[in-house]
């Protein structure tokens, strides 16, 4: 029964490990259990202490962008990744890589598009917004807002047009005539 548990505990590490390894991109924790817990592969309760060890053991690594934490693959975690794969079973495999390939473009907009805000002492919100498109070009901006009703519209509104309000500034900032 230990031998049987200890294996579990290993095959669960190592499917965390997989399916940092396909994502191709660092998943948020939310994003992590959303696939763990949509494809029934354990329980939120192991996922979050199987994903604290993998940290801990240098074969995942967390960094935090905006309040959100985000996870990728450390190439430790490759390289035990591709000594052990064969014990995850092909059918599992297939079915991880085909899940991250359909919801994919969904995980890396969500991560592309930032924005928060942050009550002042003042009574004002600091509102901060981010883009960071697969280029690697970051656009980031923080405006301060007088309600937390405007705060929110606007972070809802960067959430859905990002991209294009980026090219506006960027196109307004071009056409002022600089002495």
């Amino acid at each position: 029964m230990i031998n049987r548990d200890t294996e579990e505990l290993a095959e669960n590490k190592l499917l965390l490990l997989y399916i940092l390894s396909e994502a191709g991109t660092p998943l948020s924790k939310n994003q992590v259990t959303q696939v763990v817990l949509e494809n029934n592969l354990m329980n939120y309760f192991s996922m979050q202490q199987f994903l604290a060890e993998l940290v801990q053991k240098g074969l995942v690594v967390c960094y935090e962008d905006m309040g959100r934490h985000f996870y990728r693959i450390h190439h430790r975690g490759s390289e035990v990744l591709s000594l052990f794969l064969i014990r995850i079973p092909d059918t599992l495999k297939k079915d991880l890589k085909q899940y991250l390939t359909d919801k994919g473009m969904i995980m890396k907009r969500e991560n592309s598009v930032q924005s928060s805000y942050l009550a002042e002492s003042s009574g004002t919100y600091s509102v901060y917004l981010k883009l960071t498109p697969e280029d690697g070009a970051s656009f980031e901006m923080k405006v301060p807002i007088a309600s937390e009703k405007n705060a929110k519209k606007i972070c809802a509104y960067w959430n859905e047009k990002a991209p294009d309000l980026c090219r506006e500034i960027v196109r307004l900032l071009e056409e002022q005539d600089v002495h």
